[in-house]
C-alpha cells in the first residue's frame, strides 16, 4: 500500500469518526426516533436506478410497507418516472446531494450540490425536499448550522448493513447483520443503486427487506417514514 492510499484511508477514518452518524455529526443529525416507541423506518440511499429501484418498489408494494429515498439528482434525472412512481407510491423522496460528492457536506458552496438535487426532485414531484442526508454521512458543523438554517432536516442512521458492496452481500448475511441491531426507533440505511449508475441491476437488498418485512412484524414493530418516526415534515414550499 503506498503512501497516498495510507493517507487517503486514514482521512476517510477520521472522517467517518467525526462526521458519520452514529456519533459524529456534531448534533446536526436525526440518528434514531423515540426508544419508547416500537417503530423502524427503511431508508434507501443513492437512486433511483433501474431495474434495482424498481424491483425494491415491487417488493415493499407487496409488503404494505412505506419507505424513504434518499436520491441522487443526478440519477433523478436520468428516472423521473422511477422517483414519480415511488412519490405517487406513497414513499417519501428526500436529498442525496447532486453527485454524490463529499463536498456536498463539506463545503459551504457545497449547498449548490444540495439545491441542485433540490430542484430536480421538485422537478418531477411538485415538493421541495426537506429532509437530506450527506453522501457517506459526511458534515460539518458549519455545514449542518447552514442548512439548519435553511429548513433542512439531516438524518442519519443507528443500522448500516453492507449492502453498499460490490459484489452484493448475500441477503441472509445482511438480515443476520441488521437482526441484533434493531431496536425502537430504528433508522435502517440500505441502498437501491450504486451512486451516478443509470442501470444497476441489485436484488439482494429487496431480498434482505422481503425477509427482515415478517420478522420485524412479528416483533411488534411498525414499519414507518422518516416523517412518521421523527415527527418533522417531508417537504416545504
Amino acid at each position: 500500500m503506498n503512501v497516498r492510499t495510507t493517507l487517503t484511508n486514514a482521512i476517510d477514518q477520521m472522517g467517518n469518526l467525526l462526521l458519520s452518524p452514529p456519533y459524529g455529526g456534531f448534533g446536526y443529525y436525526h440518528n434514531y426516533g423515540p426508544r419508547t416507541r416500537r417503530a423502524v423506518a427503511f431508508t434507501f440511499d443513492d437512486g433511483p436506478s433501474k431495474p434495482s429501484t424498481e424491483l425494491l418498489l415491487d417488493t415493499l408494494g407487496e409488503l404494505g410497507v412505506k419507505a424513504t429515498f434518499f436520491c441522487v439528482g443526478l440519477s433523478v434525472q436520468w428516472h423521473p418516472d422511477v422517483v414519480q412512481r415511488a412519490f405517487t407510491e406513497g414513499h417519501v423522496i428526500g436529498n442525496h446531494s447532486m453527485m454524490h460528492s463529499r463536498k456536498a457536506g463539506l463545503m459551504l458552496s457545497g449547498g449548490d450540490h444540495i439545491d441542485a438535487a433540490t430542484h430536480a426532485i421538485t422537478q418531477v414531484i411538485g415538493r421541495r425536499p426537506r429532509l437530506y442526508r450527506p453522501p457517506w454521512g459526511w458534515l460539518t458543523p458549519w455545514e449542518g448550522r447552514r442548512l439548519q438554517q435553511r429548513g433542512y432536516a439531516v438524518i442519519g442512521w443507528d443500522i448500516y448493513p453492507d449492502d453498499w458492496k460490490v459484489p452484493e452481500v448475500p441477503a441472509e448475511q445482511l438480515v443476520a447483520q441488521i437482526k441484533p441491531l434493531v431496536k425502537p426507533g430504528s433508522i435502517i440505511l440500505m441502498h437501491d443503486s450504486v451512486s451516478n449508475q443509470i442501470r444497476w441491476n441489485k436484488t439482494e437488498t429487496a431480498r434482505a427487506v422481503r425477509s427482515l418485512v415478517p420478522w420485524l412484524r412479528d416483533e411488534g414493530y411498525e414499519i414507518v417514514t422518516i416523517p412518521e418516526l421523527l415527527g418533522l415534515p417531508a417537504y416545504g414550499e
